[in-house]
């Protein structure tokens, strides 16, 4: 099913260990961002901060309508908590079926 989906990963790593990740994990679809200022982010977004031997940030995602606005977003402090592809797909549908109404 094409959902007209675009999928952005961004990370405070490195581009060489950012794009190490994808070529591993095969993200052929995904556009990869590297090296964000963890700290800038996190005030930004609200995004889990976690400091000390290694500093990085929790996973955090948004779900972005045509427009830009977020319609869904998933914060996590620590290993669980993410948006899954079926929770993408399902917000998707639902999004479109209630626009279709309007």
């Amino acid at each position: 099913m094409e959902a007209g989906i675009t999928v952005v990963a961004a990370s405070v790593d490195s581009a060489e260990t950012t794009a190490e990740l994808s070529s591993g994990m095969k993200l052929r679809y995904v556009k990869m961002i590297a090296e964000l200022d963890g700290p800038a982010v996190s005030g930004s977004t609200g995004a889990a901060l976690q400091t000390g031997d290694r500093t990085f940030l929790h996973a955090t995602g948004f779900l972005l309508n045509p427009a830009g606005e977020i319609t869904q977003s998933c914060y996590s402090s620590g290993p669980i908590g993410r948006l899954t592809c079926n929770d993408v797909m399902k917000k998707v549908a639902f999004e479109k079926f209630m626009e279709s109404r309007r």
